[in-house]
């Protein structure tokens, strides 16, 4: 996609974040039986807010994918709800970026058709 502005390119990572972030718990949901498997999340807030505290360029911030190793060695981690409580919350903040990213095109729109 093309950067037009900070505003679209926000919006744009904020998407990539959130498709990872479900990517994510589906697979922590797929192996939630599986002895000794270690969740993974999807760090990005906080890594903004670090960047934005450091005064470092918050453009250059990407998401990570890490494992969680919380619990005993060769426990499962994964929480059923706890995994469909982060998709509600990636689904709910898709159609919020989703719809921020329509609204600056349709903006666009008008502004070049004069409708």
């Amino acid at each position: 996609m093309i950067e037009f502005d900070r505003d679209t390119a926000f919006t744009q990572r904020m998407l990539d974040v959130l498709s990872r972030r479900t990517k994510a718990a589906l697979h922590n949901i797929a192996n939630q039986n599986v002895p000794g498997f270690k969740r993974y999340e999807v760090r990005f807030e906080d890594l903004l807010q670090e960047a934005r505290r450091k005064g470092a360029d918050e453009a250059a911030v990407e998401p990570v994918v890490r494992r969680d190793q919380s619990g005993a060695p060769g426990t499962n981690n994964v929480v059923l709800m706890e995994e469909l409580a982060l998709l509600g919350k990636a689904s709910l903040l898709h159609d919020v970026m989703t719809r921020r990213a329509g609204s600056y095109f349709a903006t666009l729109n008008k502004a070049i058709l004069g409708r």
